[in-house]
C-alpha cells in the first residue's frame, strides 16, 4: 500500500475502490490517520467542480471572462493616462516641448489605434453577454460596476477629450517657444557675427599701425573711415540686441540672462576696439598729417599752444569739452549713486535712472556732432581736436556700457524685490488674520474657520515653490555679487523669517481652532441637553398629568411614560459625558477678560525676539492682556516682554463649564423625581379609571366578559391598590379615596357573580353559536388563503387543488344540519334579545358568504385549468408548425422542388386554420380567468399570478401571429417564384440551343486551309452569324431579367427564413443543432440561378467574340486582295 496511489486505478474499478475505501472509516471508533486516509483520497478520486457556473450559458460565462480582462486592462491605461493628460505644467525649453510634442503623435497614432480596437471588440462582446445573459442578473452580479462597458466608454470620452485640450496647449506653448527660441538664435547669429567683425577689425586696426608710416596719409584716412564705418555697424547692432533681450527677458526666456550677459560682454569689447582704434590710428594719422608741416618739436609746441588758445577760442573745442565734462561727471554720478534700501526706494531709483539712462542714450547725438565737426576744424588744430575726440569716445562707451549694466541690475533688483514685496505682503496678511482673530467671539463660525485653515494650509503647499523660486532668484544675485547684494540678504532673511513665523501661526491655528471647536460643542451639546430635560419636564407637567382619561388612553400613557423613564436613562451617560468633558474645556473667555491676577499659559509654539525668547510648550506667567494682539508675559527665565495672545493658550479648567455641567446635573436629577411623582399619581389616576368602567358595566357585559377575564381585572385592581397603598403615605386624601372605591367594586363583583350564577334562557343556543363561529371562522380563514394563493400552473397540481376542495365542502356541508337547527331554536325562544338577534343572523351571513366564495373559487379552478391545457395543447401546435417552418431550406430553383415547398406550406396553413378555434378559445379563457380571480380576491388589487398567466398566454398569441404571417408570405413568394423560375427555364433552354448551335456551326469550319474564294464566302456565312447573334441580345437581356427578379425573390425568401431561425432561438435553444442533424444541405436556388446566367452570359460573348475574331483572322490573311474589305463585313 505504500506506493498506491488512486490514478493508478482504472475508470471501471473507482466504485469498488470507494467501497474498499470505506474500510478504513467503517468501525465505532476510526482513528485520526484512517480519518485523514479517507478524506484524502476522496479529494483525489471526485472530479473539480467546474469553473464555469452550470446554471447558465458556458459560452457566455466564457466571452464574460475574456471582456473581464480586456476591460480590466484597457480601464488601468485608460486610468494611467488620465493624469498624465491633467498635467497642464509644459517646460519653457523647446527642446523638451518638441519632444512633448512627439509623444503627444506617438499616443495618437500608435498606442490609441490598439486601444480603439480593442475598446471596439469590448463593447461587441459586452452585447453579446447582455444579449445571452439579459434578465437573469448575473452580468451585474459577476462583473463589477466600473467594468461595465458604459463606464469605460465614459473614460474613455473623458481621456480623450482631456488629451485633444492639452495638444492644443502645447502647440501653443511650442509656437511661443518656437518664436522666442528663433529670435534667441537670432540674437546668438548676431553676437556671432559681431564678435568676428570686431576680431577682423582688431586685426586690420594691428595691420594698419604697422604700416601706417609706409601708406599716404589719404590712403591711410580712406582705410580709417572704412574702420569706422565697421565699428559704428557694430554699434547699431549693440543696440538691436539690447532690444531683443528685453524681449526675451519679459516673457521669462530661460537662456535670457545668459544672452544679456554675452551682449554686455560684446559690448565692453566693442568699446575696448573702438578705444584701440582711437589710440593707434586716429592719433597717429592726425600727428602724420601736421608733421608735413613743421617739425615734431614745433608741431608739439604749436599744438599745446594752439590746444590751449582753441579751448579758449573755438566754438568746436569748447563743444567738445563740456562734451568730455558732462560725460565724466555722468560716470562719477553713477558709480557713487546707490541702488535703494526697499522697494519704493528701488523702484524710485530705477524710473530716474531710466530717465537718466535716455539722456546718456539720447547723448550719442552730441558725440556724432563732434565727429562731424572735425571736418571744421583747421589743419594745425586737428591733431589737438582728434585727441580729445578719442577721449570722448571711450569715456562715452564707458559711459554707455555702465548705465545699460546699471539698467540691468536695478531691472533684476526690482523684479526680485517686487515679487519678495508680494510674498512678504501674502504672509503679512495671513500674519494679520491670525494675531486679530477673536477666538471669544460668540458668533465664531468654527465650520468657516476650519474651511479657512484647510485653505490655508493648500495655499501655504502650492505657494512654497513659488516662495523657493523666489529665493533662488535672490541667492543667484548674491552669488553674482549684485551690487545691492546686502539689501538683498536681508529681503531673503526677512522671507524666511516670515514664512517660519506663519508656519508656527499655522500651529497656533490648529491649537486654538481644535480648543474652540471642543468649546464651542460643548456648550452647544449642554444647550441642548437642557432643552431636552425642559422638553420632558413639559409633558410630564403637561400630558402626563391628566386625571379624567380611559383605560386604553391610561395604558398608553404609562407606556409612554415608561419610554420616557428608558430614554431617561439613557441619557445619564450623556450628562456624565458632558461633566467628564467639562473640566478639559480651555476658558476661552479668560483671553478678553480683565486680570485680576498672573495666570498661568502655555506656549503653543516658538516665538523668538530680541527680548524675549519663548519655546513650545513653555509655562509662563500673564500679566496683562488689555493688549488685543500682544499680551505682557513673564517666561520661565523672567524674562518680560510682550508677545503676540496668539502664542498662548490659557489651560483648563473653565469654571464657566464646571457650572454648566453642574447644573445639567442638578436639572436632570429634578427630572427623574419629577418623573416619579408623576408615574405614581398616573397609576393611582388608572386604578380610578378602571374602577369608573367595573362600575359602569351591567350584568350581560359582566358575563360575557368571561370568569377568567373577570377574575384577572378584579385581582390586578386589588394588587395594585395595595402595594400603592403600601408606597404611599396613609393619611393622604387619595389613598383613603382609593381603599373606599376598591371595598365598593369588590362588593360590585360579588354581587354579580351571584346574579351571573343564576340559569338565563339562550344561553344554549348563544354557546352553540359560539362553537359553530369558530369553525366557521377557521374555514373561511382557510378558503380566504386558498384564493390568495398564486394560480397552478401544474395540472397535476391543480387536479390535487380541486380534489382538496371538494373535501373542503364536503366537510362543510355536514354543518348545514347545525346551522339549520340555530335558525329553528332563535324562532321558538320565547324572548328574543338584540345581541341573540345579532349573533344568529352574523352565523347565517358567513354561512352565504363562505359557500359563494366556493362557488368562485371551484369556477376559477375549472377556468384555470383550461387555459393551462390551452397554453400547454397551443405551445406543442405551435412549437411544431415553427420547427417546419424552420426546417425549410432555401428556395430551390428546381419546379418541381419548388412545387413540393408550396404544396407543404399550404398543408402547414390547413393545420394552422384548423387550430386556430384552439387559441380562440384559450383568450376567451384568459379574460375569464382574470375575472373570476378579481371576484375571489376584493381586497387585493394586484395579481403578480395573472399577469405572469396573461404574459404567457400574450407570448404565445405572437408566436401563433407570428407563423401565421410567416406561412402567408412564404406562399406568396414560392407562387411568385414559381412563375418567375417557369418563365425563366423556358427562356433560358431556348438560349442554350441556340448558342450551342452556333458553336457546333464555328466548329464545323476550319478558316486555315481555305482559299480566296472559299474564304470569301466563309466571310459572308460569319457576317450572317453575326448579324444573328446581335440580334439575340435582347433575348439574352430578358432572359437575365427574369433571371435576376428570381434571385431577389429567393433572396428575399432567405432572407426571411434566416431571420426567422435566428428570432426561434430564445424558445429553441438547440435548433441550429437539430437543424444540421437534420437537413441535406443543398446550393441555394438563387445561386444556381446566377451561375446558370453567368454561364450562359459567357456563351453568348464567347460566341460574339468567335465570330469577331474570325472575320478579323480572314480579312488580315486575305488583306492585299481589294475585294476583301473588313469595313464591308462588320458594317
Amino acid at each position: 500500500m505504500a506506493d498506491f496511489h488512486p490514478s493508478m486505478i482504472p475508470s471501471h474499478f473507482r466504485t469498488l475502490f470507494l467501497m474498499y475505501l470505506c474500510t478504513y472509516v467503517d468501525t465505532p471508533e476510526p482513528d485520526e490517520k484512517s480519518l485523514i486516509t479517507y478524506v484524502s483520497q476522496l479529494y483525489e478520486i471526485f472530479p473539480e467542480p467546474p469553473s464555469l457556473h452550470p446554471l447558465f450559458s458556458i459560452e457566455a460565462q466564457r466571452k464574460l471572462e475574456e471582456y473581464r480582462e480586456m476591460a480590466t486592462v484597457l480601464l488601468r491605461w485608460i486610468h494611467e493616462h488620465l493624469s498624465v493628460m491633467t498635467d497642464r505644467r509644459f517646460p519653457s525649453n523647446p527642446v523638451e516641448l518638441r519632444r512633448l510634442a512627439q509623444e503627444s503623435t506617438r499616443f495618437r497614432q500608435e498606442e490609441v489605434p490598439p486601444r480603439q480596437r480593442d475598446k471596439s471588440k469590448c463593447q461587441q462582446l459586452y452585447r453579446d453577454i447582455q444579449r445571452q445573459l439579459d434578465g437573469t442578473g448575473f452580468l451585474e452580479d459577476e462583473l463589477p460596476g466600473e467594468l461595465h462597458y458604459p463606464n469605460i466608454d465614459a473614460e474613455w470620452n473623458k481621456l480623450m477629450g482631456l488629451f485633444q485640450e492639452r495638444d492644443d496647449l502645447l502647440h501653443d506653448h511650442m509656437s511661443g517657444a518656437d518664436r522666442l527660441q528663433r529670435l534667441a538664435e537670432k540674437i546668438n547669429r548676431d553676437i556671432r557675427q559681431t564678435e568676428n567683425t570686431l576680431d577682423e577689425v582688431e586685426t586690420r586696426i594691428d595691420e594698419e599701425a604697422r604700416r601706417m608710416d609706409r601708406l599716404h596719409p589719404a590712403d591711410a584716412k580712406r582705410n580709417c573711415d572704412e574702420l569706422e564705418g565697421e565699428l559704428q555697424q557694430c554699434e547699431d547692432t549693440i543696440r538691436s540686441l539690447h532690444g531683443d533681450v528685453r524681449v526675451l527677458r519679459d516673457n521669462k526666456y530661460p537662456e535670457a540672462p545668459t544672452l544679456h550677459k554675452r551682449v554686455l560682454k560684446l559690448e565692453e569689447r566693442y568699446v575696448s576696439v573702438r578705444t584701440l582704434f582711437e589710440n593707434r590710428l586716429l592719433i597717429v594719422l592726425n600727428n602724420r598729417s601736421f608733421s608735413q608741416q613743421e617739425s615734431f618739436t614745433s608741431t608739439k609746441r604749436v599744438m599745446v599752444s594752439s590746444d590751449a588758445r582753441s579751448a579758449d577760442t573755438s566754438e568746436h573745442f569748447k563743444f567738445l569739452q563740456e562734451c568730455i565734462t558732462w560725460c565724466k561727471d555722468k560716470l562719477k554720478k553713477l558709480n557713487a549713486t546707490e541702488y535703494g534700501n526697499d522697494l519704493g526706494a528701488v523702484e524710485k531709483e530705477y524710473d530716474s535712472h531710466q530717465r537718466e539712462h535716455k539722456i546718456i542714450y539720447q547723448f550719442s547725438t552730441n558725440v556724432d556732432q563732434c565727429a562731424a565737426a572735425e571736418k571744421k576744424i583747421s589743419p594745425e588744430e586737428h591733431p589737438a581736436y582728434m585727441n580729445l575726440l578719442s577721449q570722448l569716445r571711450k569715456i562715452y562707451a564707458e559711459l554707455l556700457a555702465l548705465s545699460n549694466k546699471r539698467v540691468s541690475d536695478l531691472h533684476a533688483l526690482l523684479e526680485f524685490l517686487q515679487a519678495a514685496t508680494q510674498e512678504l505682503m501674502w504672509l503679512n496678511e495671513r500674519e494679520e488674520t491670525e494675531l486679530n482673530r477673536d477666538w471669544t467671539n460668540k458668533s465664531l463660525n468654527i465650520a468657516e474657520v476650519e474651511r479657512y485653515y484647510e485653505s490655508l494650509m493648500g495655499e501655504l503647499e502650492k505657494r512654497e515653490n513659488q516662495f523657493s523660486s523666489v529665493q533662488d532668484r535672490g541667492n543667484q544675485l548674491v552669488m553674482a555679487h549684485h551690487p545691492a547684494s546686502s539689501t538683498v540678504e536681508a529681503y531673503l532673511a526677512a522671507m524666511q523669517t516670515q514664512w517660519q513665523w506663519l508656519l508656527e501661526l499655522t500651529l497656533c491655528l490648529e491649537t486654538h481652532l481644535q480648543h474652540a471647536a471642543h468649546y464651542h460643542n460643548f456648550f452647544t451639546e449642554v444647550s441642548k441637553a437642557e432643552h431636552w430635560i425642559l422638553a420632558q419636564d413639559e409633558k410630564l407637567n403637561t400630558t402626563y398629568s391628566v386625571t379624567d382619561f380611559g383605560l386604553d388612553d391610561g395604558e398608553q400613557l404609562l407606556r409612554e411614560m415608561q419610554e420616557i423613564r428608558e430614554e431617561l436613562s439613557r441619557f445619564q451617560g450623556t450628562v456624565e459625558e458632558l461633566i467628564t468633558r467639562s473640566k478639559t474645556i480651555v476658558p476661552l473667555k479668560q483671553r478678553r477678560q480683565t486680570l485680576r491676577q498672573p495666570t498661568q499659559v502655555t506656549a503653543i509654539c516658538n516665538y523668538k525676539k530680541t527680548d524675549i525668547s519663548i519655546s513650545k510648550g513653555e509655562r509662563c506667567t500673564l500679566h496683562d492682556n488689555s493688549n488685543r494682539a500682544k499680551w505682557r508675559v513673564v517666561n520661565s527665565l523672567g524674562a518680560e516682554g510682550l508677545v503676540p495672545g496668539v502664542v498662548f493658550t490659557i489651560p483648563p479648567p473653565n469654571q464657566e463649564a464646571i457650572d454648566a455641567a453642574e447644573k445639567l446635573r442638578r436639572n436632570y436629577e429634578r427630572c427623574i423625581a419629577l418623573w416619579q411623582k408623576k408615574q405614581l399619581r398616573m397609576r393611582q389616576n388608572m386604578i380610578f379609571a378602571t374602577i369608573k368602567v367595573v362600575k359602569s358595566w351591567d350584568l350581560n357585559q359582566f358575563i360575557a366578559m368571561g370568569a377568567d377575564q373577570r377574575n384577572a381585572i378584579r385581582r390586578a385592581l386589588n394588587e395594585d391598590a395595595e402595594k400603592l397603598i403600601q408606597e404611599g403615605d396613609p393619611n393622604e386624601p387619595q389613598l383613603r379615596r382609593l381603599k373606599r372605591e376598591i371595598d365598593e367594586v369588590n362588593r360590585l363583583f360579588d354581587e354579580f357573580e351571584r346574579r351571573a350564577s343564576e340559569p338565563k334562557p339562550g344561553q344554549a343556543l348563544v354557546e352553540q353559536c359560539s362553537s359553530l363561529k369558530d369553525y366557521l371562522d377557521m374555514m373561511e380563514k382557510m378558503l380566504i388563503q386558498r384564493c390568495l394563493a398564486g394560480i397552478p400552473r401544474d395540472l397535476d397540481l391543480l387536479e390535487q387543488l380541486v380534489i382538496e376542495h371538494k373535501q373542503f365542502e364536503n366537510d362543510l356541508s355536514t354543518h348545514e344540519l347545525e346551522v339549520e337547527g340555530i335558525q329553528k331554536n332563535y324562532q321558538s325562544l320565547p324572548r328574543r334579545t338584540p345581541a341573540i338577534q345579532r349573533t344568529v343572523e352574523s352565523i347565517t351571513q358567513q354561512w352565504d358568504r363562505i359557500w359563494a366564495l366556493s362557488h368562485v373559487y371551484i369556477e376559477r379552478m375549472k377556468c384555470v385549468e383550461m387555459v393551462v391545457t390551452g397554453i400547454e395543447e397551443g405551445t406543442q401546435v405551435v412549437s411544431e408548425v415553427e420547427l417546419k417552418l424552420a426546417e425549410h431550406q432555401h428556395l430551390p430553383d428546381d419546379l418541381d422542388d419548388l412545387h413540393a415547398a408550396h404544396q407543404d406550406l399550404v398543408h402547414i396553413q390547413q393545420v394552422i386554420q384548423d387550430h386556430q378555434v384552439l387559441i380562440d378559445k384559450l383568450l376567451e379563457e384568459c379574460r375569464n380567468v382574470r375575472s373570476l380571480v378579481v371576484r375571489s380576491r376584493p381586497t387585493q388589487k394586484i395579481h403578480p399570478d395573472v399577469d405572469k398567466l396573461e404574459e404567457d398566454v400574450r407570448k404565445l398569441r405572437m408566436r401563433w401571429e407570428n407563423i401565421c404571417s410567416q406561412i402567408i408570405e412564404r406562399i406568396r413568394s414560392c407562387e411568385a417564384a414559381s412563375s418567375l423560375l417557369e418563365k425563366y427555364r423556358q427562356n433560358a433552354e431556348e438560349e442554350k440551343i441556340e448558342m450551342q448551335r452556333f458553336e457546333n456551326e464555328l466548329r464545323s469550319q476550319k478558316i486555315e486551309d481555305l482559299g480566296p474564294s472559299e474564304a470569301e464566302l466563309e466571310a459572308e456565312r460569319l457576317r450572317d452569324m453575326y448579324i444573328q447573334i446581335v440580334q439575340k441580345k435582347p433575348k439574352i437581356e430578358g432572359v437575365n431579367t427574369v433571371g435576376a427578379r428570381f434571385i431577389r425573390e429567393a433572396k428575399m425568401y432567405d432572407a426571411n427564413l434566416a431571420q426567422y431561425r435566428e428570432g426561434l432561438e430564445d424558445v429553441h435553444p438547440s435548433l441550429d443543432a437539430s437543424l444540421k442533424k437534420n437537413l441535406k444541405q443543398k446550393s441555394p436556388g438563387q445561386e444556381n440561378v446566377a451561375r446558370e446566367l453567368d454561364a450562359l452570359n459567357a456563351q453568348y460573348r464567347f460566341v460574339a467574340d468567335e465570330i469577331y475574331d474570325r472575320i478579323a483572322k480572314i480579312f488580315k490573311r486575305f488583306q492585299n486582295e481589294r475585294k476583301f474589305s473588313r469595313n464591308t463585313y462588320l458594317t
